[in-house]
């Protein structure tokens, strides 16, 4: 394969022009001369005058076809003239037909001939976002290769006005968090993995599997309601080729985590597999854990990743099938050294801590893609996917604690030990089924299915807490309720989707487009998930002596047990009540969505195009719980239900004032429904924070528009400027409330707007060729966006929380004010070798991490302030280098500034007498460094 990023150039050079006709590209080689390429050989269109000649690499284009069925001719001087008939051309498609010759005549069976749209290329996606109706966003994997982009998460980040907040597992898009976003594969809806979160963690899909990442920010009726920033959908990965087998491999240092004496927790595994998810004992007299308290150590903190992946295509007859397999491994050290305190209502520390964690991921994949199309471009598809990852987690807190610390003083100084050790396994289970069918020269329909599955994981998370005499150096475990405890907890969610479309096509004013059509549809989806968990607490009347580095063998063992030093007991009590204290905790959530939509398309001229439809969803969500908190149990408290049906219309308008400049609108209705967390009251506690859910949540209304002006300068460069505004109604925002125990929880609180401007830039800043052979290009990117955002802040009288806000009105929680990211990218390329390297930088602003409580109406501006996260810099240098065809290496290093991921809050002591802290004060409430990350790969083409 010589020069291929060339002729893909060559191939989207003629795709923009050509706007709604196709193209018909390849390569010619000479098979009398080891396949060298053919130059100047005559290629054209039988009965047409339409032809080209091959250049110096035997790379040619046909331009701007109309679509049909044509023979194309092949000739060289002193060749046997090649005839190839029945080439199908199809409006913005590229046909590709590479042809050996050679004094004799070739076989036609020699030849390959293939109909296909790269999404994976930066070029061919900037082309679909250029015909499309609708405002559509998308990376692919060209993009991700080049930005030393790991998984979807990444990939997403590069976007115009998303964000990653530390802290929190998904992305802020437009300011608006995981609960107002939406996730989807092949367009088809995913569960997620993790009962705090809406959405799948995006970091599961690793980039060996993407095609591509779609970032929808305007909704279309195709789309399901629930959304409000973005709709991100990721295209998995199909052969495109005859063959392939690649594998490749890259260890990578992080300079926080290698050489140190790094705690694992004990029976955790390096390869991830937890051997055991149930709680192992069904007699609370009898201590017979698994697992030791105890952390064990290790001193090789090595990162690597391993792929495979390959594929094979059978021609059978006119149709095709075609098969395809990823497999990867991902392992990963993280060493986090930091702050974590926290402020009380009475302006002092209710905590001071210094923390130290260790963190170990892994994760493993599997991937399988059975493809057969027809003849007539028709196909059908069926997709597997299976993702297990785990993460490993141990955390040291030492310093003073509120209820803990008390006695401490000068010259007898008392400090808290706090270590909490947490793994968490997730394993995704994706089938889906895809097709889409001709029925009729007008008619096509358009079907997908897909059965998910979710089981999580937390067992025997660990937590021991005790008070150390310094002076002395003796240590005690603390004696309060729960202080010390194992908590196992369990996740099942299945969900089954679907989608129905017929198109209808019309026959619009724009004779070379095919936009206009009717389109009717369905979409069922259903969600089932149980949630349950056990906590079993070591009870202590009075504090007992420990060895900190050995508790299981000085306390926490069957002889303290028996000589009630400490008693078992679980979240339900000891069982002397007569219950049974082994029975979980429990919420069940369930889900079905019903919707009906229609959409019509249409070419009023050659510059102007729209799109209206609407959406019909018949949406009823129950949660029945029975925790520490509720009890639906109780005849007294009901479940939380959810009972609605939403019309949700869309408008999309297009207007081109040339080929090249665009200018298009949007509009639409959403809603956002509370997930299954959000509203089951069961009470989940961490070291700084406890968190619960608020049954009584309404769903809130959005209300969506879009400006966009794009101009293209050429093929894979544009200029593009948004303007965007939205109106959420009974916005849904995590508060922390005014309690000693630091618990959050989730309210209504009023009425939201969001506008902002979003720029997006991608140029050529340097591209020559100094011969046939060799190609030098300086690409700059940028992506630059500025949010304004403002909430009121009310105690909605809709639910039993009472929440008196320390402002009155705030920005959106992780909503940073500007967001930018940048790269320069220099490509050097000479026959088979090549050098890509790329500079990225991001930068996010400051942004709210949880907003203030805690008021006081007789003292208006009291209460505790906003937590903010600080503005995060990052700097990464990707270098992937091309030795021959088939061998590459990457060299990277990530994170080069290593900035401080810092959480403040700044003490206020308005209505608080005798204050302990100054006025405005800032408290570093979280604070770590990630460290920089070296990695070298090398990968195998067969």
């Amino acid at each position: 394969m010589k020069t291929i990023f060339k002729l893909l150039f060559f191939f989207f050079t003629v795709a923009t022009i050509a706007q709604e006709s196709g193209s018909i590209v390849g390569k010619l080689t000479d098979t009398d001369y080891n396949n060298e390429p053919l130059p100047f050989a005559n290629v054209f269109i039988k009965g047409t005058t339409i032809g080209v000649t091959s250049d110096i690499d035997g790379l040619y284009a046909i331009e701007n076809v109309k679509p049909g069925t044509y023979t194309v001719v092949f000739s060289f001087v002193g060749y046997e003239t090649v005839e190839i008939p029945n080439v199908t051309v199809i409006e913005n498609k590229v046909t590709n037909i590479n042809v050996p010759m050679s004094a004799s005549a070739a076989a036609l069976d020699e030849v390959v001939i293939k109909t296909t749209t790269r999404r994976e290329s930066a070029v061919a996606l900037l082309l679909e976002q250029k015909k499309a109706v609708g405002i559509t966003q998308s990376i692919g994997a060209e993009d991700l290769s080049r930005k030393g982009v790991g998984d979807a998460e990444g990939a997403v980040t590069k976007v115009t006005g998303v964000k990653k907040q530390a802290g929190i597992k998904n992305v802020f898009v437009r300011g608006l968090g995981d609960r107002y976003n939406s996730t989807t594969l092949n367009e088809l809806p995913l569960p997620s993995e993790d009962p705090e979160y809406k959405n799948i963690s995006l970091d599961f899909f690793s980039s060996d599997v993407i095609e591509s990442v779609g970032i929808n920010k305007t909704f279309s009726v195709p789309l399901y309601g629930d959304v409000a920033g973005a709709n991100i959908n990721i295209v998995s990965k199909e052969l495109t080729g005859p063959s392939s087998l690649q594998f490749s491999i890259s260890p990578e240092v992080n300079t926080r985590a290698v050489g140190k004496e790094f705690l694992i927790m004990d029976n955790a595994k390096y390869i991830g597999n937890i051997h055991n998810v149930h709680v192992p004992i069904t007699d609370l007299n009898v201590h017979a854990f698994d697992n030791n308290f105890k952390p064990s150590t290790q001193n090789a903190q090595l990162n690597s990743s391993y792929s495979l992946s390959g594929g094979k295509r059978f021609d059978i007859g006119n149709n095709r099938l075609s098969l395809f397999f990823v497999g990867n491994f991902d392992n990963k050290y993280e060493y986090r050294e930091g702050t974590s305190d926290r402020i009380n209502a009475a302006g002092g520390y209710n905590q001071e801590f210094n923390r130290t964690e260790y963190k170990y991921s892994v994760s493993k994949l599997a991937m399988a893609n059975v493809k057969w199309r027809f003849q007539e471009g028709d196909y059908i598809a069926a997709n597997s996917m299976f993702i297990k990852n785990n993460s490993q987690s141990v955390a040291d807190y030492y310093g003073l604690k509120a209820g803990l610390t008390e006695n401490d003083e000068p010259e007898n100084p008392v400090r808290a030990f706090i270590r909490r050790q947490q793994e968490n396994e997730n394993n995704l289970f994706v089938n889906q089924l895809l097709t889409s069918l001709t029925l009729t020269e007008k008619l096509s329909l358009e079907a997908g299915a897909s059965y998910n599955t979710i089981r999580g994981y937390e067992p025997d998370r660990r937590t021991n807490t005790y008070v150390i005499d310094v002076n002395s150096d003796v240590a005690r475990a603390a004696s309060g309720s729960a202080l010390n405890n194992r908590f196992y907890s369990s996740l099942e969610e299945n969900d089954l989707a679907g989608k129905l479309y017929l198109d209808y096509a019309l026959n619009g004013k724009n004779e070379d487009s095919k936009n206009s059509r009717i389109r009717l549809g369905y979409n069922y989806r259903d969600t089932d998930r149980t949630f349950n968990y056990t906590q079993i607490n070591y009870i202590l009347d009075s504090p007992a002596v420990v060895d900190i580095d050995n508790p299981d063998t000085s306390l926490f063992n069957q002889q303290s047990l028996n000589e009630e030093i400490f008693r078992l007991t679980t979240n339900r009590g000891d069982g002397r009540d007569g219950k049974d204290p082994f029975i979980p905790f429990t919420y069940d959530g369930t889900r079905t969505i019903h919707s009906g939509l229609g959409e019509v398309s249409y070419d009023f001229s050659n510059s102007f195009s729209a799109n209206v439809g609407v959406r019909y969803e018949k949406v009823k969500q129950e949660v029945n719980f029975d925790t520490n908190l509720a009890s639906t149990n109780d005849p007294n408290t009901d479940p939380s239900l959810i009972d609605e049906n939403f019309v949700l219309p869309s408008f999309n308008l297009k207007y081109n004032f040339n080929e090249n400049s665009i200018v298009r609108l949007a509009g639409s209705k959403t809603y956002t429904l509370p997930q299954f967390k959000e509203v089951a009251p069961f009470l989940y506690e961490d070291v700084s924070f406890n968190s619960f859910g608020n049954p009584d949540l309404l769903t809130a209304d959005n209300y969506n528009l879009d400006l966009k002006y794009e101009y293209y300068f050429s093929p894979g460069e544009i200029v593009a400027v948004t303007g965007f505004y939205k109106n959420i109604k009974n916005a849904i925002n995590r508060i922390e409330v005014n309690s000693a125990a630091g618990e959050l929880s989730y309210v209504n609180t009023g009425d939201a707007t969001i506008g902002g401007v979003e720029l997006e830039l991608r140029k050529n800043i340097l591209k020559l060729s100094n011969d046939s052979d060799s190609e030098k290009t300086l690409t700059f990117g940028l992506n630059a966006s500025y949010l304004y955002s403002n909430q009121k802040l009310e105690d909605v009288p809709t639910d039993n929380l009472t929440v008196r806000f320390t402002n009155k009105e705030d920005e959106l929680e992780g909503s940073s004010p500007f967001i930018l990211g940048s790269d320069l990218t220099l490509n050097l390329k000479k026959k088979k070798s090549g050098l890509t390297s790329s500079v990225v930088f991001n930068y996010n602003s400051k942004s709210i991490y949880s907003l203030g409580t805690g008021g006081d109406d007789a003292n208006p501006g009291s209460g505790k302030n906003n937590i903010m996260l600080s503005a995060i810099p990052t700097l990464d240098f990707i270098n992937k280098i091309a030795i021959n065809e088939n061998f590459g290496i990457k060299l990277n290093i990530k994170n080069i500034l290593n900035p401080e991921y810092k959480l403040t809050q700044d003490v206020n002591n308005i209505g608080v007498p005798n204050a302990a802290l100054p006025d405005g004060q800032e408290v570093p409430v979280e604070t770590y460094k990630r460290g920089v990350v070296f990695s070298a790969g090398v990968s195998y083409s067969f």
